[in-house]
């Protein structure tokens, strides 16, 4: 049986904008952070636990409490609320919402992994109207880095589908830091978006909407270098 992954903001939903929106006024409402640098790429871990470690050490000179971080979770989630008034801020990318029947169809397990929280990660996903009922979801509150994140998502998904080992494990997503990711992990990755070809990325699909596209895909696919 194989595995495959999937990243959540620009790969099944079109949410990176209203999502690094809401993120950065959350900051600004609950602690009247400002001037963040939105390049995600350029924090030491590009989740929404990393980022916001190191955003907070940036002015106060030290990491968040718990209480701090449940306040913005708190605040970032009702801003994402906010902007559903906008319902085409939350678009599925093409495809995204049969992809993953179709891939369980054709027998492939399923899980998802990201960089963002689990709260507002089922928030954009419900909202796209992407069913991720019953299938394991791991985010930043599992771990700071997305390596881990991913090492977590592909060891407890063993565990969800009583398998002791898959015998190939994909990994979809539409960033430079899951690139990153992929390549530290040595693990097949499939890039969402014709911007990655520039980062090396040779397995590419623009959106979901062919599936003999993507099935060839994940049967070819290999590790970035």
């Amino acid at each position: 049986m194989q595995l495959v992954i999937f990243d959540v903001d620009g790969t099944l939903t079109n949410t990176n904008k209203v999502d690094a929106d809401c993120f950065v006024r959350a900051f600004y409402e609950e602690f009247n952070i400002l001037h963040i640098n939105q390049n995600w790429q350029d924090y030491t871990h590009s989740t929404d636990t990393g980022i916001t470690q190191q955003i907070f050490q940036k002015p106060l000179g030290r990491l968040p409490s718990k209480e701090e971080v449940f306040r913005l979770k708190r605040r970032f989630i009702d801003l994402l609320n906010q902007a559903t008034q906008n319902s085409d801020l939350f678009n599925p990318v093409p495809g995204a919402t049969s992809v993953i029947s179709k891939l369980q169809q054709l027998e492939y397990h399923i899980a998802i992994a990201t960089g963002g929280w689990q709260d507002s990660a089922k928030f954009k996903l419900q909202k796209a109207g992407i069913d991720f009922n019953n299938l394991p979801l791991f985010s930043s509150d599992d771990s700071l880095s997305r390596e881990d994140i991913i090492k977590i998502a592909i060891l407890r998904s063993k565990k969800h589908y009583k398998i002791d080992t898959f015998q190939k494990t994909i990994f979809i997503g539409d960033g430079t830091w899951d690139v990153k990711a992929a390549i530290n992990l040595k693990l097949p990755f499939i890039g969402v978006g014709k911007a990655l070809a520039s980062k090396g990325v040779q397995y590419i699909i623009n959106n979901f909407s062919n599936n003999k596209e993507l099935q060839n895909l994940l049967i070819d696919a290999k590790p970035p270098t």
